[in-house]
């Protein structure tokens, strides 16, 4: 590695140029030893930079996982037999011990040299354990998201569906038990699209290729398909730092009382404002259908938005307007 033909200065450059490098290098003779070593192999496998504690004179089969040391010996025979040029990125599988015992992935090249008629090999060795927990996050997150888009997709739009074809069909019910126990059942598929809508935000479903805003738009032309019209979105503000706690409660606010008014309102038009303040997110929806008749029911959809955002330190009120219609205004701190 060190050209003893070169100046003195130009060694020196070649010590540091390698020794600034961050992947591991050395050089490795005929017989399986090292030679040489820079620090940042050193580093890697937990010895010292150098004297008798370092890489320098210990067989390379050391750093080789204590299970396949016996395989790699072949390996390098045979390597030595025909020695060729290996860079890295070859897509093996491979690992390296630690000095404490511990393994990581590594990505190696070789390349033979010959010095003094010998020929050795030039060993690179990178670490690459954070690029490979980072594709491991990356898959989770789109396996998560594939997940999060077949709950969505499948499972919503269809409880929803069987929701209103309930919903539609229960005044026709001349029973009155029979027509509570659709009621109680059209209330369960509710109180299930709300747990499916939570856990496609736990998996990271809203935001993962677009904006909450995009999201809030995306339900919204949702349930137009139920309401018979388009409601009109309005998000003044940015909402992208919100905490995603806030996030899931603004998105199932706005569920609730769509839902709402696709259910009871009658209504032909409807606005939802989004306003985002310093300290504060508010939201605003009004229909003009029928209006509110009675206080929310105690264990309906819209009381637990209502305790929800208590708990959380907010409000929420529901009241009829004029001339018509209903306004739910809802408010969080932030």
């Amino acid at each position: 590695m060190i050209d003893t033909n070169s100046s003195p200065q130009d060694n020196e450059l070649a010590i540091r140029l390698l020794d600034g490098s961050p992947d591991g290098f050395m050089l490795v003779d005929a017989d399986g030893r090292i030679a040489l070593a820079n620090k940042s192999a050193a580093i890697m496998f937990g010895y010292e930079t150098s004297g008798p504690k370092g890489l320098v004179d210990r067989r390379v089969d050391e750093l080789v996982p204590d299970e396949l040391r016996a395989r790699h010996a072949g390996h390098r025979q045979t390597y030595a037999v025909d020695p060729q040029r290996r860079p890295m990125g070859t897509d093996l599988r491979l690992f390296a011990q630690h000095r404490d015992g511990d393994m990581f992935p590594v990505e190696i090249s070789l390349s033979p040299i010959t010095i003094g008629g010998e020929v050795q090999t030039i060993a690179a060795v990178r670490d690459v354990t954070e690029r490979r927990e980072t594709q491991a996050r990356l898959l989770l997150h789109e396996e998560r998201e594939r997940i999060a888009s077949d709950l969505h997709d499948l499972v919503i739009q269809r409880l929803f569906a069987a929701g209103m074809s309930l919903q539609s069909v229960t005044n026709l019910i001349e029973s009155s038990v029979a027509r509570d126990r659709v009621v109680a059942v059209t209330d369960e598929l509710d109180e299930t699209v709300r747990a499916v809508r939570s856990a496609i935000f736990g998996l990271g479903g809203h935001d993962a290729t677009r904006s909450l805003s995009s999201y809030l738009h995306s339900v919204v032309d949702e349930r137009s398909r139920h309401l018979g019209f388009t409601p009109d979105l309005v998000v003044d503000g940015s909402l992208e730092d919100l905490p995603e706690f806030v996030g899931e409660q603004l998105v199932a606010t706005v569920i609730e009382a769509l839902s709402n008014v696709a259910r009871h309102a009658d209504a032909t038009d409807a606005t939802i404002r989004v306003t985002r303040s310093r300290h504060a997110i508010d939201l605003v929806v009004r229909d003009n259908g029928r209006g509110i008749g009675e206080a929310p029911k105690p264990l309906g959809g819209l009381s637990n938005v209502m305790w929800r955002a208590a708990e959380l330190g907010g409000s929420c009120s529901v009241s009829p307007v004029e001339p018509s219609g209903t306004e739910l205004a809802w408010r969080l701190p932030v």
